[in-house]
């Protein structure tokens, strides 16, 4: 995870681990929770993501109906391929992107990609160039047909479509950091180098005096 290597968590480890094995258990148990509480809250937030992922994943269909040498066959919506025919109809979720050769009553819900929460009403007519709203002529993975039925060719899919392109983008995109964050993400590393340079000039003090190494190590970890 992430969070091990973050300066002040990797300085804790350690200021735990020497605790430990100087005898110094209520120490080393206090910084050890302190290490799950941060770890623990860090990995609430990724999994709060990876569920996210997974809810974009079940929008696309995992079967479709395909016509192949004019017959229509029920295939792994993972095996099309630009150039085939599908079979889109009401309840049916789009498994790739598709231009529409046939529609008929056919309305389907975009809002995934929209926010539009009326149904678009799709045709075979073809986009003008300078229009500025979504093409009717075109159906896009993951969203769901509404009402009538339609063909249409498989012109993207897989990673291609559209849906593919949001669900690679929300894969790289990290939340952006508040103004706080990264103030305490600085200061961690400061304190973090300024730590391990006052435990260094301690240590080497207690050992020019002719201190015990535990001994010394034991002040400079408090």
């Amino acid at each position: 995870m992430e969070q091990f290597k973050d300066p002040l968590i990797i300085m804790l480890l350690c200021s735990a681990a020497i605790s430990l094995c100087m005898g110094q258990y209520d120490d080393a148990f206090s910084i050890t929770m302190a290490i799950i509480i941060v770890v623990t809250v860090a990995f609430i937030q990724e999994y709060r993501s990876e569920k996210s992922l997974e809810a974009l994943t079940r929008l696309v269909p995992p079967k479709c109906h395909c016509i192949r040498n004019g017959i229509v066959e029920d295939i792994l919506a993972k095996h099309l391929v630009p150039g085939d025919l599908i079979l889109i109809g009401t309840g049916d979720r789009v498994p790739a992107d598709v231009r529409l050769v046939e529609a008929v009553d056919l309305s389907v819900d975009e809002s995934s990609f929209t926010g539009e929460t009326t149904p678009a009403v799709k045709t075979t007519l073809p986009h003008p160039r300078d229009a500025v709203v979504a093409p009717s002529n075109i159906s896009y993975m993951g969203t769901f047909v509404c009402s009538g039925h339609g063909k249409g060719l498989v012109i993207a899919t897989g990673e291609h479509t559209q849906f593919g392109g949001v669900f690679k983008m929300m894969q790289l995109e990290e939340s952006p950091k508040t103004p706080l964050q990264k103030s305490l993400g600085g200061l961690g590393t400061q304190l973090s180098f300024y730590s391990l340079i006052i435990i260094g000039i301690i240590t080497l003090m207690g050992w020019i005096k002719g201190m015990q190494l535990m001994h010394v190590l034991t002040i400079g970890v408090r």
